[in-house]
């Protein structure tokens, strides 16, 4: 009996040994492993800059966005990198310049793609295999398409003019001009009503929208504009004369505020809102925060209309791009992808009340669809100062129009100008 309990005893000990490694063994592999019984997928964090990120403007639709591609993606945090505009450029060259981390980031303009591959040609990221690139409107990818390897892709479109207060177009009997002449006799109408017929500011790119949508109805494009920067043609052609020439015939017959030059954009937005504007210079991506001023007005967009013709313009709001030195190109290109999908732009469209660059998105919003007829028309044209080659150029060229619209000579200013081209020529 006594050997019998012996051996039980034995064998209870082995077995407590055998448990004991197999335990240790488990919980070294847990160590190995992070602690968790199977391997841990890498936490991954992008950096995404952009000026579309102010919380104080109409951009909850993109802090949504990321939020919903975190949540399927629980692997990737986005941090948001918010540049306002003004510093925008000089923001973004400065990061990457200075090595700071930025994965994904946003470009308003084929000229501001442009600026940036000047600091190094191999700035970006290839994104020819991204599935998605083969669902955007035609041409749409040809400004960010080099030596055919596409390096950013469009978001939602916009058009540049002006907004108008449709409720009070309405209670005064107004309607939409169709030429100059008619829009020339609205504006008196409404001035003599006492009311201001168009808020313009001083913040130094708002002007372009007016006279830079004349220049479409003149007949600038991407030909016209490399013919001025090839020297072949000089700023003084009438078709640019013309456009910043009516812009100041606007300024001359009192239909801005008469303080214009010290307002700022918010300013003008107010004056819309508030209803002491009937239109506002601006493009179509300000109409919510314009709508959040005042939920009980109708406000939509026209175009400036021309004295032959009047072409609407096509603002593609943001090409997405991602820096080549990312440390996580593949997580970036999913972050990408998911930004710029049908289902994203089609929110992103209802949200910001703009146009989705992808050839099936819709959308039912009918002020969207009233943009949407626009920018798809045929003879839609690229707005005109985005086909300048660089931000910086296209910078020079409206600090110049400024001036001539706060008072310099028009002599002045067109000799100002043409330095700047030929300049960057040389």
């Amino acid at each position: 009996m006594i050997a019998k309990a012996s051996s039980i005893l034995a064998m209870a000990v082995l077995l407590v040994m055998v448990l004991s490694v197999l335990s240790c063994s488990d919980m070294e592999q847990s160590k190995m492993e992070g602690g968790n019984s199977e391997k841990q997928v890498e936490q991954v964090t992008l950096i995404y800059s952009s000026y579309l990120l102010d919380k104080a403007q109409a951009s909850k639709v993109y802090y949504d966005a990321i939020a919903e591609f975190e949540a399927q993606n629980p692997n990737i945090k986005i941090e948001a990198d918010f540049i306002q505009n003004a510093g925008y450029m000089a923001g973004v060259k400065i990061r990457l310049l200075g090595g700071v981390q930025m994965d994904v980031f946003d470009t308003w303009s084929p000229s501001l793609f442009e600026e940036f591959r000047k600091l190094n040609n191999n700035i970006y990221l290839d994104l020819s295999g991204l599935t998605i690139s083969n669902d955007f409107v035609p041409n749409s990818l040809k400004p960010v398409t080099i030596d055919g390897k596409v390096y950013g892709v469009p978001e939602v479109m916009h058009s540049d003019g002006l907004l108008y207060n449709k409720t009070m177009f309405k209670e005064l009997g107004l309607s939409v001009p169709q030429t100059w002449d008619e829009f020339l006799e609205l504006c008196d109408k409404v001035k003599r009503a006492g009311i201001i017929p168009i808020a313009m500011d001083s913040d130094w790119s708002t002007p372009q929208f007016f006279w830079g949508s004349i220049m479409s109805n003149n007949g600038a494009d991407e030909e016209w504009t490399r013919k001025l920067e090839q020297g072949e043609i000089q700023i003084s052609d009438p078709i640019f004369v013309d456009a910043i020439q009516k812009h100041k015939e606007i300024i001359d017959r009192g239909f801005v505020p008469t303080g214009w030059m010290s307002m700022k954009h918010e300013q003008s937005k107010d004056l819309l809102g508030q209803g002491k504007a009937a239109m506002m210079i601006t493009g179509t991506w300000d109409i919510p925060s314009i709508m959040e001023r005042n939920p009980n007005i109708e406000v939509e967009f026209m175009m400036v209309p021309g004295e032959k013709q009047t072409v609407p313009n096509i603002n593609v709001g943001t090409y997405r791009v991602i820096n080549a030195k990312t440390e996580h190109p593949e997580e970036a290109k999913k972050f990408v992808s998911f930004m710029n999908s049908k289902a994203t732009q089609q929110k992103l469209a209802d949200g910001a009340l703009a146009v989705p660059s992808v050839i099936s998105a819709d959308s039912t919003n009918p002020v969207v669809a009233n943009i949407a007829a626009l920018v798809t028309r045929e003879d839609a044209k690229l707005y005109w100062p985005h086909t300048v080659s660089t931000e910086s150029l296209q910078v020079k060229i409206q600090e110049g129009v400024n001036k001539y619209l706060a008072g310099e000579s028009l002599e002045l200013t067109l000799e100002e100008i043409q330095q700047a081209i030929d300049s960057v020529r040389e």
